[in-house]
């Protein structure tokens, strides 16, 4: 078995396309498995600081 990391800087809501991309590619070369997908949405700067 052989696991593969890879991180792909794309657009928000683009996980589902890229996934079903890349498992496609990957099944000429045997059963293809995807363990987990997880995305990082852009972070809004808040202004003002901590309140008390």
């Amino acid at each position: 078995m052989l696991t593969i990391t890879i991180k792909v800087n794309a657009p928000s809501g683009q996980a589902i396309g890229i996934k079903e991309h890349l498992a496609m590619i990957l099944e000429k070369y045997g059963d293809t498995r995807v363990v987990s997908i997880t995305e990082d949405y852009p972070v809004q700067i808040k202004m003002g600081g901590q309140r008390p």
